[in-house]
């Protein structure tokens, strides 16, 4: 691979250091989440330390991860990971029902400099099936593997999209919650109605295509286009969701739909007990 050229100290929009300090400090005062050191990303001249938060496993828990900044330009889904931290330290009981891990920032070096891609200008979204993926996704794997998850989240945002969007995919569509999700959002935000999102057909801001379908076939025939969420489905996560909020939207705003999100699965994942 040709080496890129280092971008100017100047280029850089936010402080990933400013935000470990953030996540750890948070995570440390919070009881039952634990922070682990995954490695380093190297991305020249500097390095990243990639850090993955989990809270104790239980056979009778909901096991459940959730992740965001897996693109660098879209920081509300960092900012809602941590809001969650917030959410577990103030209602200690749903470590009770629910075991979490947590990708806080999967893109360290996008983060900062406010960019989709990597430091090697790679989109880590579309590398989860590749034998060596660049070191953010190997981190993840890793972390995951031998791992069970009955639902899998993962925050986005759309520069382009005037209102709210998700995907869902469900190996039991009975167990959907994609609806309930979206009258909850239109409640308070705009939804996106377009009967096409991304190339994908929506019906009502949702992108839940049936697992048999031949737009499913065809979408993710091609493994080098799969996504992250559909690595996780593909590997034994039966439900999973992507949500995809405006950045025209405050940022408190585009966090506090992903939490409507969230806690709306993690209802109705405890009403399937």
């Amino acid at each position: 691979m040709a080496s890129v050229r280092p971008l100017s100290p100047k280029s850089k929009v936010r402080s990933y250091p400013e935000l470990l300090d953030r996540i750890l400090h948070l995570a440390k005062e919070t009881k039952g989440i634990e922070a682990h050191l995954l490695g380093k990303v190297r991305a020249d001249p500097g390095q990243y330390p990639f850090w993955m938060l989990s809270t104790p496993p239980g056979a009778e828990k909901k096991q459940v991860c959730l992740s965001g900044g897996i693109h660098g330009d879209e920081p509300a889904g960092v900012e809602t990971i941590l809001a969650v931290i917030e959410m577990i330290r103030n209602e200690p009981r749903l470590l009770d029902s629910f075991s979490f891990v947590l990708f806080p920032c999967i893109n360290p070096f996008g983060y900062e400099h406010h960019t989709r891609e990597n430091r090697s200008r790679i989109d880590l979204n579309r590398q989860y099936v590749r034998k060596r993926p660049p070191a953010e996704v190997r981190f993840v794997k890793r972390a995951i593997e031998g791992k069970s998850f009955d639902l899998d989240i993962e925050f986005h945002e759309d520069i382009d999209t005037p209102g709210f969007y998700m995907y869902e995919v469900c190996q039991d569509p009975r167990q959907a919650v994609g609806r309930a999700i979206i009258q909850r959002v239109a409640k308070k935000y705009p939804i996106n109605l377009q009967s096409e999102i991304e190339g994908a057909p929506a019906d009502g801001g949702l992108i839940s295509p049936d697992i048999s379908s031949s737009f499913f076939k065809r979408r993710f025939a091609r493994k080098r286009l799969w996504p992250q969420a559909i690595y996780f489905f593909k590997n034994g996560t039966p439900h999973v969701i992507t949500s995809e909020t405006p950045v025209h939207l405050k940022m408190h705003e585009r966090v506090e739909i992903h939490l409507i999100v969230l806690k709306t699965a993690l209802e109705h994942l405890l009403s399937r007990s």
